[in-house]
């Protein structure tokens, strides 16, 4: 049996290269970024191309300049292949087989197709119209770098079941109605809606409301038609976009609770707090992040809340020098403690910082019902406050 393919250096950094952008690291960013405006502008030049004296003028240079985007787009591709055996969820799989298994992941075959129709007009040797529009489904790959559309994706797969039932149900309308307008003016008006198919694109245009005025009913029964076909169309096009709009709601919901409740599990000072109670405390605290170089509390102002550092470092400036904070730690209690205090130290983010930010009304109902942490804290309080100078601790 073939064993796992053994970590490799240099390919586990391209792998964070290319997948850990949204992390914060730099050049993982200006990767992400450079290949956004690339795919951007390259999309922009292939709708450009298809207007007629652009292409005339232009269409070399714009031809030139796809080569390169595609160049750049195989070198990625090809990357992301290589790379694939340090994903999480295939690490435990031979090289060969998490390449197999990546190959047909659907930002994968995304990426294939978005650089296929640059093969095409090569192995053909020619320049079809057709083939280079494809280009624009180069557009779709910035699914990969914006959260909101693969949450989309998400919400609708999720939701296919409740959409697949709102199509049975626009179908069911539309033959309905394409039938009643059948019925009620099909002898009146032959050429428009003499047969159920063109009543039924008349059903269509009046069912999503467009109404394009090419087939208006001149009788009764038909104006009837019409004015219930219309009602049904508006009551039918909220169910869709109600079912989306719930789920994805929900979607950011969980999202968020689930970044909340990592967070929080992290701070040492939590750990002792089950599931349960971290769920509780999560709806006491709020996420903020703060740049590197940016104050997270200035001296000599009103204390009004207390700080977790779930990730990056935090820097106490003191006389006698500064203090650095690093995950985990906490800081601003010892002024909610002895109520009316003000801050007696500056803090500010040594580097980018994921905070916890509790208020001072939430920090003393958190003491209040969990003893455990009420001592620890003001355990620590007390010990800052004997190990050092007044002016040495963050309140």
């Amino acid at each position: 049996m073939t064993s796992a393919s053994p970590p490799e250096p240099f390919r586990r950094q391209l792998f964070d290269v290319l997948e850990r952008g949204r992390r914060g690291d730099r050049l993982s960013r200006f990767v992400d970024l450079a290949l956004i405006f690339l795919i951007l502008t390259n999309v922009a030049a292939s709708v450009a191309e298809t207007v007629p004296h652009v292409h005339a003028a232009y269409g070399q240079a714009l031809s030139w300049f796809d080569g390169f985007c595609v160049s750049v787009f195989i070198v990625e591709y090809a990357a992301r292949l290589w790379t694939a055996p340090e994903h999480p969820a295939l690490r435990d799989k031979p090289a060969w087989r998490a390449r197999l298994t990546h190959f047909f992941n659907p930002m994968i075959i995304l990426d294939l197709v978005a650089i296929s129709p640059f093969f095409v007009e090569l192995l053909l040797g020619a320049d079809f119209a057709v083939v280079r529009i494809l280009r624009i489904v180069r557009f779709y790959r910035l699914a990969r770098y914006s959260p909101v559309l693969a949450t989309i994706v998400g919400v609708i797969a999720a939701e296919w079941r409740a959409l697949a039932g709102s199509g049975l149900l626009f179908a069911a309308l539309l033959l309905f109605s394409g039938v009643a307008m059948y019925l009620a003016e099909g002898a009146v008006q032959p050429e428009q809606l003499g047969d159920v198919p063109s009543a039924m694109w008349w059903a269509v245009v009046t069912l999503s409301t467009v109404g394009y005025g090419d087939v208006v009913p001149i009788t009764l029964a038909g104006k009837m038609v019409a004015g219930l076909t219309m009602i049904f169309g508006i009551i039918f096009f909220a169910l869709p976009v109600g079912i989306i709009a719930t789920s994805f709601q929900e979607q950011i919901r969980r999202r968020d609770f689930v970044v909340s409740f990592a967070m929080v599990a992290r701070v040492p000072l939590f750990a002792s707090l089950d599931a349960v109670a971290i769920a509780r405390l999560i709806g006491l605290l709020t996420a903020r992040r703060v740049a590197a170089g940016e104050v997270i509390m200035t001296k000599g102002e009103e204390a009004d809340a207390m700080y977790f550092l779930t990730s990056g470092q935090a820097e106490i400036e003191l006389p006698s020098g500064p203090v650095l904070l690093s995950e985990g730690d906490f800081f601003g209690e010892i002024a909610l403690i002895t109520e009316g205090q003000h801050r007696t130290a500056t803090v500010v983010a040594a580097r980018t910082c994921d905070l916890l930010v509790l208020g001072a009304r939430d920090f003393q109902h958190l003491l209040l019902t969990n003893p455990d942490i009420a001592d620890a804290v003001r355990e620590i309080a007390s010990q800052r406050a004997r190990t050092t100078q007044p002016t040495d601790n963050p309140k």
